[in-house]
């Protein structure tokens, strides 16, 4: 599944005034997600407890459509850094928005504009590096970066951080509730998510990605390389007690599957048969998942 987050983040002490200007941003109709095609409503929202300064909110991106508008208006009404993260490890896209007190002081976006089929594959970006290395240079302690996840190599050592606040907005009413917060313990690097394992020969790492534009030489390199990252990322979080480690990578690159499974295979690299192919459409998922506003 790779490093999936959609998640807001304030500097500050005092989780009843972050869930006060997140309840009016919910409450209102500015930015509300459209929830028209789901037979239920989401996960609620997640205003975690203070963590060694922070609070991170999660779940926000399924209520409303614009996390870095959401992330200007809790850094104005707290008076505060606050930031949103939107990473889409899978399909390696990111998001950052940074404010202070209201004002925008860091935008990154990767790839810089959205793409399409029709135009060349976009030379990616090691996203979720980019994304961790920016929210730990505002201080944001690496539990709180991670929370929600169980990174590969991190298993039974989450701590419990208290008692978090739910928000939930239901017609024009905001039911609250509370929650208790863990928070993963581990390395300070971006968490290990596979899509699968196997412990068939060694532990045996499984990745899909997805992929969209015309794909080159240089765009494949920038593939392999980004690769060569995950995997060392990967060894670094391991146990070698459990013996060797290995990755597998599966692109999935709609309608120019053929030529990038043409290229790969030139680099001896892992490709699927054409009958192993058979799942959702590729673009159902990415689109829906990693959209950036």
């Amino acid at each position: 599944m790779a490093w999936m987050a959609k998640h807001l983040f304030v500097r500050c002490d005092d989780i009843a005034r972050v869930e006060s200007a997140l309840t009016e941003l919910l409450r209102g109709a500015e930015h509300l997600a459209s929830l028209e095609d789901f037979d239920d409503p989401p996960a609620p929202v997640v205003v975690c407890p203070p963590h060694e300064g922070w609070v991170a909110v999660t779940g926000a991106g399924a209520w409303l459509d614009d996390l870095p508008w959401a992330a200007e208006r809790l850094s104005a009404a707290c008076a505060a850094v606050a930031a949103s993260c939107e990473v889409f490890g899978n399909c390696y896209r990111m998001q950052l928005a940074v404010f202070d007190a209201g004002k925008e002081q860091r935008r990154r976006r990767s790839p810089e504009k959205e793409g399409d089929d029709h135009g060349p594959m976009p030379i990616y970006e090691d996203v979720e590096q980019l994304a961790w290395s920016a929210l730990r240079e505002l201080g944001i302690p690496a539990a709180l970066i991670a929370v929600g996840t169980h990174p590969h190599g991190c298993r039974d050592h989450d701590t419990g951080a208290g008692a978090g606040v739910t928000l939930r907005r239901r017609d024009e009413e905001i039911e609250r509730g509370e929650l208790p917060v863990t928070l993963p313990h581990g390395a300070d690097s971006p968490p290990v998510l596979p899509t699968r394992t196997s412990q068939d020969f060694g532990l045996m790492i499984f990745e899909d990605r997805y992929l969209e534009g015309l794909p080159g030489e240089a765009a494949l390199a920038r593939l392999l390389e980004l690769e060569q990252r995950f995997t060392e990322r990967a060894r670094a979080a391991h146990d070698a007690s459990r013996g060797q480690i290995s990755t597998t990578f599966t692109y999935y690159a709609g309608p120019h599957q053929e030529r990038l499974d043409g290229m790969l295979r030139a680099h001896d690299h892992h490709t699927l048969p054409v009958e192993q192919r058979v799942r959702p459409p590729w673009w159902a998922f990415w689109r829906y998942f990693g959209k950036l506003r």
